[in-house]
């Protein structure tokens, strides 16, 4: 029966060679009635497997970050949950793609958000922010009140975002993002989707754990400097139940490649996932994706935008034999910087998600990658024209979902695809 599907599948357009055995179909997103959304948030219920997913959505001028969950794959959702923001607290939730919140599931029916609020501060150009979060323990029917993360709360305002979290040990949280403290002059948001093409002061890398999953946390403390500014910090917990970061680093000669590193005490050195030796005079606000595997490997997606190398890559390391070479998932001149998604696969290959095409323009592509590290197949979203900042999550061994920031006129909209996998 899964061959004959398969078989018809192909037939019906999808050439099984080029789409690498995927099937797209689009899914209806959750909403709470307000005319705007963004900056979808996916993880997956450690317990039921249900799909979990939180989203900023407001007014274009107040923004509520919401939650909820589904039970069969994007189809049905329950009645969203508000988490914070709203038109009591105006600066709470803002809409940010490369530092949207970060969705974590853990054991026993907890499940963690982390973002950053938007502070506007005279006489600056981009607002401050500081790194709220919020947990649950009963599975999201409610939240606690948002606390702020960053421990440097008395000082000037500064930015602390561009973030990632994940659940580490048996019950504990580890966040990381880019911190501006000490900065005389900092930049904290940059173009969101853009670039500044101008000297930017260099990040620091802070680290917080939590070995309660929220209810208590440790001081700040520094993991790396010199990191990019505006380029996101990404988590994953690896099969050891430790946090693995990437983000990029800025080497001498304003090389911005990619890196990653363990989240340890103390964090390890970071290692080169590929030597792009992309020299940019700015932060090109676009950060790595990574999604570990229980086999040891790491699967990072990036944008490199190296004359002649423009595009997304990808590569899958910590495997014998060493680190693979990288993967072009799309290429060309016109590639600007862009935003990417990626999940391991029970099959050892992963699924990449990225929000441009080789002509330049903003649409939302799918590629399927083999457990050896090489492309199965790619494939573009329908209607996603314009859809920016994918995110991805895996529901077992044939299915997945991928959401994004569309476009309705004018005002962003919550979009959602499910994507059938097939052997």
């Amino acid at each position: 029966m899964k061959r004959l599907l398969f078989v018809v599948v192909c037939l019906a357009g999808l050439a099984c060679e080029r789409s690498g055995g995927m099937r797209i179909i689009a899914l209806k997103a959750p909403s709470a009635g307000a005319p705007q959304s963004a900056d979808p948030a996916l993880a997956v219920d450690l317990g039921s497997g249900d799909l979990l997913l939180a989203w900023a959505e407001g007014d274009g001028h107040v923004w509520t970050l919401y939650h909820t969950r589904s039970g069969d794959g994007g189809t049905r959702w329950l009645p969203p949950v508000r988490v914070a923001g709203g038109a009591g607290s105006p600066e709470e939730v803002h809409p940010h793609g490369e530092s949207s919140p970060r969705l974590v599931a853990g054991p026993g029916q907890r499940i963690a958000l982390v973002w950053p609020n938007s502070i506007t501060v005279p006489g600056r150009k981009w607002p401050a922010a500081m790194l709220r979060f919020s947990r649950s323990v009963d599975g999201g029917v409610t939240w606690s009140i948002p606390l702020t993360l960053n421990d440097d709360t008395t000082g000037a305002l500064a930015s602390h975002q561009f973030h990632g979290a994940a659940w580490v040990g048996d019950s504990g949280l580890a966040v990381a993002w880019l911190d501006e403290r000490g900065v005389m002059a900092p930049t904290p948001s940059g173009v969101d989707g853009g670039a500044e093409q101008s000297a930017e002061p260099d990040a620091t890398i802070y680290l917080a754990s939590s070995p309660d999953f929220g209810r208590s946390w440790t001081p700040n403390r520094i993991g790396w400097t010199a990191a990019c500014p505006c380029c996101r910090v990404s988590l994953a917990r690896n099969a050891d139940g430790q946090a693995v970061a990437a983000w990029r680093q800025h080497f001498p000669g304003n090389i911005r490649d990619v890196v990653t590193a363990k989240v340890g005490n103390p964090p390890s050195k970071p290692e080169r996932v590929h030597p792009d030796n992309w020299s940019y005079a700015g932060c090109p606000h676009t950060g790595p994706a990574l999604a570990t595997a229980g086999d040891g490997a790491a699967h990072v997606v990036w944008y490199n935008g190296k004359a002649g190398s423009q595009g997304m890559y990808y590569a899958r390391s910590g495997q014998p034999g060493g680190r693979a070479e990288a993967v072009e998932l799309v290429s060309g001149a016109r590639v600007g910087p862009s935003h990417p998604a990626v999940v391991a696969l029970s099959d050892g290959g992963a699924l990449a998600a990225y929000d441009v095409t080789a002509s330049g323009e903003r649409r939302i592509g799918v590629a399927r990658l083999r457990a050896d590290g090489s492309l199965a197949g790619r494939v573009w979203v329908d209607d996603s024209d314009g859809g920016k900042y994918p995110q991805l999550a895996v529901l077992g061994d044939t299915l997945a979902v991928v959401s994004w920031t569309g476009a309705k006129g004018d005002s962003p909209q919550l979009r959602m695809a499910r994507i059938s996998l097939f052997r």
